[in-house]
C-alpha cells in the first residue's frame, strides 16, 4: 500500500513539473498605457526573477519618496548584512553611509545587490521585513504569481515571479512614477570619481528603448524588462530564461519589433490581468548545466541536461492583419521621407504638426518616425509608406513649404536602405540620456 502511495506521488510530480521543463523561455510584451497584451508565449508561466526584483525595490522606494517618508538626501547606514551581499555589487563596507539618490543610481544602472539591501533595510527595518512587504504590495498590484524574500533577486527558492507579474509592475511603475522612471535611461552613474555604466545594452542596441531592467541567475537564466515608445505608443517587454546575455539583447530587439508590428497592424490579446497561472509546479531551473550544475543541485534541480534550442522570436507573418498590410506595400510601393531632425522627440512633435497639415491625406498609407543616415550620420525622419506615386507626390507637396524636404522612393529601395542601417551601431542621442536624471527634476529633489 505505501509502495503504492509513494508511485501515486511520484506520478503528480511528473505531472506537475513537465509543463514547467517544457517551458524554453517566456516572455511578453503589452502596451504600458492600457494594458493589452500584444505578445506573449507562457507569458503566466512562474519563474525565478533574478535582480529584475530590484524593479519592485525601487517601485517601493519610489513610493516612499512620493510619500515624503524619505528624501533622496537621506543618508543610509550600510550594515554588515547589506556589505556582505555578493556581486553584483558596489563595494559598499559595514558602517558607510550612502545617500538615497546614490543607492537608486546604484540599484538601477549597476544591479548593486548591497545597495537594495541598505534601501530595503532603511524602509523595511530588516530585509525579510520589507520582502514581505514587497509581497503585499505585488498582490495589490495583481501580480498574483509573485512573491518576495529579499529585496535584490539573490537565488532563493521562494523568490518567485513571472512574465506578466514584472510586465504589470514595470507598466505600473512609468505610469506612477515618470519622474524616476528617467533614472532607468542613464547611461552612467557617477560614484566616489569613478565613472561606472549601464549594464543595461539594451539601451545602446535597440533605438526606441529608454529603460529598465536586467537579471541574472542560473535558476532564472538570463532576463530581461525593456521599455520603449515610437510614435506615442509605449511598449513593456519582459523576456524570461535567455542562455546567454547576447541571447536576451538580441531577441528582446526581436521581441519590440514583434510588438510594434502588431500594435501599428491593430493586433491585440486579452488584457494583461486576464492571464492566470494554474500549474502547480514550481519555476524551471533554466541552466542546469556546466557552471550552474552546483547551484542546481542546491535548488533541487536536474543537473544533467545541457542542451537547448536558441530563442527564436518572429513575426506572426500569417496573421491576415499583418498580411493586410504586406499587401497594401505591395499593391502601392512608395515610400515619403521628410523632417529630417537628430532627436527623436524633435520627430514626434513634427508628425503632430505634418498630421495637421495633410488634413484627410494622412489616412492613406502607414505613417511612423524612422532612423536614417544623414552625411553619415544618424537622424530621424518622418515616413509615409504604402502609398501611391500619386499621393506621394501630393504628400510632398503639402510638407514641402513646412520642413523644406522632401523625398519619393520605391518601397524597395527605402526598406533595403533601412535594412543596411539597422545592422549599423545605434547611437544614442544625449537628449534622453542624463548621467545624472535627479538634477534635471528638482520636483525629485524635495520628495
Amino acid at each position: 500500500m505505501i509502495k503504492k502511495i509513494v508511485a501515486l506521488f511520484s506520478l503528480v510530480i511528473m505531472v506537475l513539473t513537465s509543463s514547467s521543463a517544457l517551458a524554453r523561455y517566456s516572455a511578453i510584451v503589452i502596451d504600458a498605457d492600457s494594458g493589452e497584451v500584444i505578445h506573449e508565449t507562457e507569458a503566466a508561466q512562474k519563474w525565478y526573477p533574478a535582480s529584475l526584483t530590484k524593479v519592485m525595490t525601487l517601485y517601493m522606494t519610489f513610493a516612499a519618496l512620493e510619500s515624503g517618508k524619505l528624501n533622496l538626501n537621506d543618508m543610509l547606514t550600510v550594515s554588515h548584512h547589506a556589505a556582505i551581499q555578493p556581486k553584483s555589487h558596489l563595494g559598499l563596507r559595514t558602517g558607510q553611509k550612502i545617500s538615497v539618490e546614490h543607492a537608486i543610481m546604484a540599484v538601477a544602472t549597476r544591479s548593486a545587490n548591497d545597495a537594495a539591501v541598505a534601501l530595503a533595510e532603511h524602509l523595511g527595518g530588516s530585509e525579510a521585513h520589507f520582502g514581505r512587504l514587497m509581497t503585499q504590495q505585488a498582490h495589490h498590484m495583481g501580480m498574483s504569481s509573485s512573491s518576495f524574500v529579499n529585496a535584490s533577486g539573490l537565488p532563493d527558492e521562494h523568490q518567485i515571479s513571472s512574465a506578466r507579474d514584472l510586465a504589470i509592475l514595470s507598466s505600473a511603475l512609468i505610469k506612477h512614477y515618470p519622474e524616476y522612471y528617467r533614472i532607468f535611461s542613464s547611461t552612467e552613474f557617477h560614484y566616489k570619481g569613478q565613472v561606472l555604466p549601464n549594464t543595461n545594452r539594451i539601451l545602446k542596441t535597440y533605438p526606441d528603448a529608454d529603460g529598465l531592467k536586467t537579471g541574472f541567475t542560473c535558476g532564472s537564466g538570463y532576463n530581461l524588462i525593456a521599455s520603449a515608445k515610437r510614435n506615442g505608443h509605449r511598449l513593456v517587454g519582459v523576456l524570461l530564461g535567455a542562455h546567454s546575455s547576447g541571447e536576451r539583447f538580441e531577441q528582446m530587439g526581436n521581441l519590440l519589433d514583434v510588438g510594434f508590428e502588431k500594435k501599428a497592424a491593430g493586433i491585440t490579446n486579452t488584457h494583461v490581468s486576464q492571464l492566470h497561472d494554474d500549474d502547480l509546479a514550481p519555476p524551471p531551473f533554466q541552466l542546469a548545466s556546466n557552471r550552474c550544475a552546483g547551484s542546481a543541485v542546491q535548488m533541487g534541480a536536474d543537473a544533467d541536461s545541457g542542451d537547448y534550442e536558441p530563442i527564436r522570436i518572429h513575426p506572426n507573418a500569417a496573421h491576415p492583419r499583418l498580411e493586410q498590410t504586406q499587401l497594401l506595400k505591395t499593391a502601392h510601393p512608395f515610400v515619403v521621407s521628410f523632417g529630417h531632425v537628430a532627436q527623436k522627440p524633435l520627430a514626434d512633435k513634427e508628425l503632430l504638426i505634418a498630421r495637421s497639415k495633410l488634413g484627410t491625406l494622412a489616412n492613406s498609407g502607414h505613417l511612423y518616425i524612422a532612423k536614417h543616415l544623414k552625411h553619415g550620420k544618424p537622424s530621424w525622419a518622418i515616413n509615409w509608406s504604402g502609398t501611391s506615386h500619386d499621393q506621394a507626390q501630393q504628400i510632398c507637396a503639402h510638407v514641402k513649404a513646412q520642413f523644406n524636404d522632401c523625398a519619393i522612393a520605391s518601397g524597395a529601395a527605402h526598406f533595403k536602405s533601412a535594412k543596411a542601417i539597422k545592422t549599423k551601431t545605434v547611437v544614442r542621442t544625449p537628449v534622453s540620456r542624463n548621467p545624472h536624471p535627479f538634477k534635471t527634476h528638482p520636483k525629485t529633489l524635495h520628495s
